[in-house]
Parts: structure tokens; C-alpha cells; sequence
């Protein structure tokens, strides 16, 4: 360790990886691939610190692959046409009412978002029982996750102390040392968790 106090060794860290980009680039590679978990939580925490920054990185993205956006619409588009049942306006209203205006995950304020509560591509339905409220993050995260084992995921989040550092080689803190990585977290993230209003079916 060329220092042992921490803000000296994450300079150091910063200065190695502006005079070794490839290296840097290669590391966090591994480090993502050796680290899903950790790698989405810093994601995650890393999105909500900065949803500027996350809309505009999404929003290249897309631009970026238009393809990748299209085929994702086709097959949502056919999923609901073959899922059983439909909910109105009104219904939808409604059931942001009884949840506040509020996520049903992690009660964060609108805009929001229909989730279902089993994914369509899990056979769900598209009837109103099957849908919650859901932040735009908390929709994103759950992805194709049952609504039982994404509040399974929170739970054990919520858990956590202390969370990785943002998705980023300077805020992840992380000191290259020839070919070894020496991860440098420098704060806790309160992960988003339980459930502050029951579901309603």
C-alpha cells in the first residue's frame, strides 16, 4: 500500500487510473463481473444520488440502440395482448389513492409507474389485482422479479449498513496496484426497503 492514510490512497488511486485508463477500464470489468450484486446496489444508489445523470445515460442509450428498444416494445406489446383482463383509468387512480400517491415498495413520492405484481412474462395478468403503484427506480429494479421476491430483496437490503460507493472509478474509490484492486468505500447508502403501506388486492 503505498499510503495508509485513506484520503492519500484514493488520490493516488484517481492519479493511477488518469496515467492508466485500459488498466482501470479492465479492472472494473472484473470487478463487475466478480460483483453483480454489488455492482447493481452501487448502480442503484449511484441513479437515485444522480437521476439526472441516469435519465441522460438511459436516454443515450436508447438512442445508441434503437433496435434493443424496439424488440423490448414488440415483446411487451405482445405479452399484454396475450395477458387476460384490463384496468381503466379510473382503477389506476384509485389505487395510486389508496397507496397515497406513494411507491408500494419503498414509499417514494410520484411520479408513478403500473407494476406488475407477477410479471406478464411470468403469466400474470393485466387485471387490477395484479398491478401496484411503483417509482420509476423500484419498477426498474424489479424487472421480471415476483412482487414476493423483490420485497425478499429489500428486505435483506435494508439490512445492510454499509453499501458500496457509486458506479463510477473515481467515486468507487477503488486503489489499482499493479494488477491487484483494493475496493475503497467512502460512505453509507441507506438502501431503500420495507413496505410502509400493506398491499391491496
Amino acid at each position: 500500500m503505498p499510503y495508509r492514510d485513506p484520503e492519500k490512497r484514493r488520490a493516488y488511486g484517481r492519479e493511477w487510473t488518469k496515467r492508466n485508463p485500459a488498466n482501470a477500464r479492465e479492472a472494473m470489468r472484473r470487478w463487475r463481473i466478480q460483483h453483480p450484486e454489488k455492482h447493481k446496489l452501487a448502480r442503484d444508489g449511484h441513479d437515485a444520488a444522480h437521476p439526472d445523470s441516469a435519465n441522460a445515460r438511459r436516454k443515450r442509450y436508447r438512442q445508441a440502440h434503437p433496435e434493443v428498444r424496439r424488440v423490448i416494445t414488440q415483446l411487451r406489446h405482445a405479452r399484454l395482448a396475450g395477458a387476460g383482463g384490463k384496468y381503466t383509468a379510473r382503477e389506476w387512480a384509485d389505487l395510486a389513492l389508496r397507496y397515497q400517491g406513494r411507491c408500494a415498495y419503498d414509499g417514494a413520492p410520484g411520479p408513478l409507474q403500473p407494476d406488475h405484481r407477477i410479471p406478464l412474462a411470468l403469466g400474470g395478468s393485466n387485471q387490477i389485482e395484479n398491478i401496484l403503484p411503483a417509482c420509476g427506480r423500484c419498477n426498474r429494479r424489479k424487472h421480471l422479479m415476483s412482487e414476493a421476491d423483490f420485497r425478499a430483496r429489500l428486505a435483506r437490503e435494508s439490512q445492510i449498513d454499509q453499501g458500496p460507493a457509486p458506479e463510477t472509478l473515481e467515486s468507487t474509490q477503488e486503489t489499482w496496484l499493479g494488477s491487484s484492486v483494493v475496493e475503497q468505500p467512502t460512505h453509507n447508502r441507506q438502501v431503500r426497503g420495507s413496505d410502509p403501506h400493506p398491499s391491496h388486492q
